[in-house]
């Protein structure tokens, strides 16, 4: 897989139950707000406290430290979002809505966040469609639409991983 995939993988393996290493908690966390999902990162961690993963050991300060910066980063994102939700309709391209809706999905506006990303595909000149469709099935399947995310990614293709990791979340989202 491309290095970029490296969230949605992390992604996989937490809705599967397979994640169970403090690291790969708080890597998927950083890397959830580095691609503007601080929401993501905020579920990722208190799944990890609430197992009893994160919090303990020599390492729970750092672990806290970061749950608060993300709780100051949901914060900060929430207060600033009509603003960047207009500042992603004025743009060119679609991936800032699409972005901005997944996080949305994960803040629990799942209708909300469902329209910002097809908003964000049809509006097109995305620079990865493809992870954007991908994007659009995770938040589906959070959103509790397994049919809806199964025909959209049927429609994922990619030589980078993308079009295989779609095929594993379709497994998954079947199960559901």
């Amino acid at each position: 897989f491309s290095d970029r995939l490296a969230l949605d993988t992390y992604r996989l393996s937490l809705a599967t139950g397979s994640m169970s290493a403090a690291n790969d908690f708080m890597e998927m966390a950083q890397l959830a707000v580095q691609a503007g999902s601080p929401n993501e990162a905020k579920q990722v961690l208190d799944k990890g406290f609430a197992a009893n993963i994160l919090g303990v050991g020599p390492q729970a300060d750092r672990q806290k430290r970061l749950r608060d910066l993300i709780v100051k980063k949901v914060e900060e994102d929430k207060a600033g979002q009509a603003a960047n939700i207009e500042e992603a309709k004025a743009a060119k391209d679609g991936t800032g809505l699409v972005n901005i809706g997944l996080n949305q999905v994960f803040a629990g506006d799942k209708a909300g966040g469902l329209k910002l990303m097809q908003d964000g595909i049809a509006k097109g000149n995305l620079k990865r469609p493809d992870d954007a469709k991908l994007h659009l099935a995770i938040a589906q399947i959070v959103a509790g639409d397994s049919a809806k995310a199964q025909g959209t990614l049927k429609g994922v293709a990619g030589t980078d991983g993308t079009a295989d990791l779609a095929r594993l979340w379709s497994l998954y989202a079947k199960r559901k």
